[in-house]
């Protein structure tokens, strides 16, 4: 290191002590500091260095004493001492300047200087003192803040693209129940611009719809928890007179741990409505003519499917099944012997007992629905409940012989009301044996034959209305 060519002559220590003499104290307090601080002549030489000093930059006051500090500045800042040296030299302090120094290990480094004169008793400036503030943790955290804020920009960027062009829509409810943000898909489906709703309660957004919502609502803030896939419906300001369907997501938003509002995804499925009603329409028209072939050719089953079908929905409803687990029940129960086709019209229609062949040709009808039905895309298993209505939970049914919770539910159902429609009507080979003794014949069964709820739902919920004949018609097997 080289010394400062104007003081070659003069010892730098000596000279300071000489000038502002020996503070012992004060030299014990600024080396107990976690600062930097350095005492340096007019001239740049260092003549004191503290234990922070030492720690900041890796030399110790051995190595400073006596010598410049030109070997802490990066070469791309080698003319900055001396604009420093000269400012301060005339009596300016220069505070806080972030400036970058190089360690003895030549790592750079982030520091904050605060350079200022040391006045000697005439106001002369006799030194110059230096406190220096680590910054390498501040910048780490600053850079970290800046790379946080560009990825929750960029995160927040891609999330208003993907609400503005989301095929759903999309919103945020506080707890006064008014839009805060919603995007237009939403906007669209409440029948008016953004701006219209923003600030808006969802009461005076959609006032036929908020009936309809405002319990799951208050059961989200009330409970914390979400409320999903619920179908509303109603009309909209921008279709007015036409009945619009919607799927609807209800998330609770928090915000330390407090709910602030919540979060609505909506899914106009009007359409698809429209579709399933369309699907159900003509499921029921291809049921419907299915049953009619089976009846038209068998004058003594007219009606007695439709019939089942009215007992088998009164069970299924009691027992709290959905209304899509009852339709299905409905359907299966409404073409359950439509197998019968296969079966020759004399065996159908012969007076009397059967004979052992005539039975088996006739077991054989709940297989041969299966078949005539496997097809048909219904949304519950209709086919299998048409194979299994003969089945019995004891395994003493056709055609696979199946026990207890290996029957379908719709089937077991159905085998029940086929039993009581069947032996209250008149058959061929037999006169209508009455309600009571069809009772009689299911308790007899109840918890072999046939299963015990299903039996119990229908002793305590049918009654003789749905077992009312239609005009002309006969029941058979």
């Amino acid at each position: 290191m080289s010394e400062n060519a104007d003081q070659e002559e003069v010892n730098p220590v000596a000279l300071v002590e000489q000038q502002l003499g020996a503070e012992p104290f004060l030299a014990a307090l600024v080396n107990s500091s976690d600062d930097a601080i350095i005492g340096k002549t007019p001239a740049g030489l260092v003549v004191f260095w503290n234990a922070a000093a030492q720690r900041l930059y890796g030399y110790n006051a051995t190595e400073m004493l006596g010598n410049g500090i030109e070997v802490l500045l990066p070469p791309d800042r080698s003319d900055e001492l001396t604009g420093l040296l000269d400012r301060v030299r005339q009596g300016e302090t220069v505070q806080n300047l972030h400036t970058e120094r190089v360690r003895r290990d030549g790592i750079r480094i982030a520091v904050s200087i605060t350079v200022s004169p040391v006045l000697g008793p005439d106001g002369g400036v006799v030194g110059i003192a230096t406190i220096a503030h680590d910054l390498t943790e501040h910048v780490r955290n600053l850079e970290e803040r800046r790379r946080s804020d560009r990825r929750a920009a960029e995160t927040l960027s891609l999330l208003e693209t993907l609400q503005a062009t989301a095929p759903v829509g999309l919103g945020f409810v506080d707890r006064e129940f008014r839009f805060v943000r919603l995007n237009q898909m939403l906007a669209s489906v409440n029948g008016s611009s953004v701006e219209d709703q923003i600030g808006r309660t969802v009461a005076e957004v959609v006032p036929t719809i908020w009936p309809q919502v405002e319990a799951i609502y208050r059961r989200v803030f009330d409970t914390g928890e979400s409320v999903v896939n619920v179908d509303v419906s109603g009309e909209t300001a921008a279709d007015p007179g036409q009945l619009h369907h919607w799927l609807s997501n209800y998330y609770p938003v928090r915000l330390q741990s407090e709910i602030i509002g919540i979060g609505l995804v909506v899914v106009d499925i009007t359409e698809r409505k429209h579709a399933d009603r369309l699907r159900d329409e003509l499921t029921r028209g291809a049921v419907d003519a299915i049953a009619a072939t089976a009846e038209a050719r068998d004058p003594y089953t007219a009606g007695h499917q439709r019939r089942v079908a009215d007992i088998a929905v009164a069970i299924a409803t009691n027992l709290g099944l959905s209304a899509d687990e009852v339709e299905g029940i409905r359907i299966a129960a409404t073409i359950h012997d439509v197998g019968k086709v296969s079966v020759p019209i004399e065996i159908l229609v012969r007076p009397g007992k059967l004979r052992p062949s005539d039975w088996e040709m006739i077991k054989g009808h709940s297989r041969a629905g299966y078949e005539i039905v496997a097809d048909i895309p219904f949304t519950q298993p209709v086919a299998d409940m048409v194979l299994q209505h003969h089945e019995r939970c004891d395994g003493s049914g056709y055609p696979d012989g199946l026990h207890g919770e290996e029957i379908l539910l719709g089937a077991r159902i159905i085998a029940v009301a086929d039993t009581v429609e069947a032996m209250s009507s008149h058959r061929p080979y037999r006169a209508a044996l009455g309600l009571e003794a069809a009772f009689d014949e299911i308790r007899r069964g109840r918890g072999t034959l046939f299963d015990p709820q299903v039996v119990d739902a229908c002793l305590h919920h049918v009654g003789e209305g749905l077992l009312a004949p239609e005009r002309d018609s006969r029941s058979t097997v």
